[in-house]
């Protein structure tokens, strides 16, 4: 896959969507990169960012006239607040069909429905158009939906990312050369417990997940991973997990923050102490022997981590809830909302006008200029946005400043 460059407020994005990393460009380093597009002299941070695979060196000159352009763009180009230019995360909601029934689910799996494959193509094209780098697929069970091979055939064409989350329903060797045919980059497989009792309080179907990790492992041409959803009747069991994920060869574990169920229910809370031990757990882990991983809207839980005496690493767009900052989602029956858990729909034909005008968006950016306690008095505020999703379905109301920490984390 080629690297993507995209312009922002000040700065350069680099994407590389095969190792799905990128890199800001700003300052002295985006002046170097000018002058060796200019001169052609190779300098050591070209090098570098060639090493690392930022930069390709034998570049075409069309490719180098583009990057040209973004540059002088980037010193001109506006952002809404607190926001990128443009999302780098889309996430589209396949079905809300699926097979299974998970205690933590958050579908109204009765109304079960798919979305029409011509409004995911159409919002894939502007994906392209607007160089979103990153395409989630999810349901639901994703691999219930009819049209996945087609949608994962276009992103791959067009040189996107694609991941998909899946359960391990419906995961057979058939369906594993079908996705790799059609150029799936990650498989996210949802796994809560290294046993059937841990994992059935909270999910359904373990042995459907542990059969597809067998399949993954015995094949070895995709990258995989476990999704795991912090939770109180499953966090003394990570460490179990985390043994579990090494033996069949899993590149990495992915910490989710558990969101409300259908009915708005926030389950099995974490407590203060285990929500410590875990922090504490990861923070002593070695990354070497697999990657652990905490998604950006458990925000509490990266800002904990990444504190240090002077510093906090938890900082910039990735820095907690992505809603309206560097990610949107399009639902099932095609509107825009802000994350799939985020359920504010409103019907733009336009990615780009969706981002700059929606005032649901607008009010998510403007969150830390009404916050409340428990966030308020918090050392780590600074460094953290909690998950709007499960403050507003908590408390109903995220347009108020309300705010919902599900562990709130106190200095020592």
């Amino acid at each position: 896959m080629k690297n993507v460059f995209r312009a922002e407020n000040g700065y350069v994005m680099v994407y590389n969507p095969t190792t799905k990393s990128a890199m800001k460009l700003f300052g002295n380093n985006l002046a170097l990169v000018d002058q060796w597009l200019n001169s052609g002299e190779i300098n050591d941070l070209i090098l570098k960012l060639s090493k690392n695979g930022f930069i390709d060196i034998n570049m075409s000159d069309q490719t180098k006239a583009d990057l040209r352009k973004l540059i002088v763009q980037c010193g001109k180009i506006q952002a809404p607040l607190r926001s990128m230019c443009t999302p780098e995360i889309m996430n589209i909601e396949l079905t809300t069909r699926c097979p299974l029934r998970c205690p933590q689910c958050y579908c109204d799996l009765h109304q079960g429905k798919d979305i029409a494959k011509e409004v995911a193509l159409k919002y894939l094209e502007q994906a392209v158009s607007l160089k979103i780098p990153f395409i989630n697929l999810s349901g639901g069970e994703t691999l219930v939906y009819p049209h996945l091979t087609e949608l994962l055939e276009f992103i791959n064409y067009k040189g996107l990312r694609s991941a998909i989350a899946i359960s391990g329903w419906g995961f057979y060797s058939t369906k594993l050369e079908e996705l790799k045919n059609a150029g799936v980059d990650e498989i996210y497989v949802s796994l809560n417990g290294s046993t059937k009792e841990v994992n059935a309080k909270s999910r359904d179907g373990y042995d459907k997940a542990i059969k597809a990790l067998k399949l993954l492992q015995n094949d070895q041409q995709v990258n995989y991973y476990i999704n795991w959803v912090a939770r109180n009747d499953n966090v003394s069991d990570f460490p179990n997990l985390v043994d579990l994920a090494q033996s069949f060869g899993v590149k990495g574990i992915v910490i989710l923050e558990q969101k409300p169920d259908v009915n708005y229910v926030l389950q099995a809370t974490l407590s203060e102490e285990n929500f410590l031990m875990l922090a504490n757990y990861i923070k002593e882990h070695d990354q070497q022997l697999i990657n652990i991983s905490v998604e950006p809207c458990f925000s509490p839980l990266r800002a904990y981590i990444n504190n240090y005496y002077l510093w906090n690493r938890n900082v910039g767009v990735n820095k907690g809830c992505g809603a309206g900052r560097n990610a949107m989602a399009v639902d099932v029956d095609g509107n825009l909302i802000p994350c799939r858990h985020l359920l504010y729909p409103e019907n733009y034909d336009s990615i780009d006008n969706y981002w700059w005008h929606s005032e649901v968006l607008n009010k998510l950016r403007s969150f830390e200029d009404f916050k409340e306690e428990p966030c308020q008095s918090c050392y780590l505020n600074k460094n953290c946005i909690s998950c709007r999703a499960v403050a507003d379905k908590v408390k109903k109301n995220f347009f108020s400043g309300n705010n919902y920490c599900t562990v709130r984390v106190m200095e020592n």
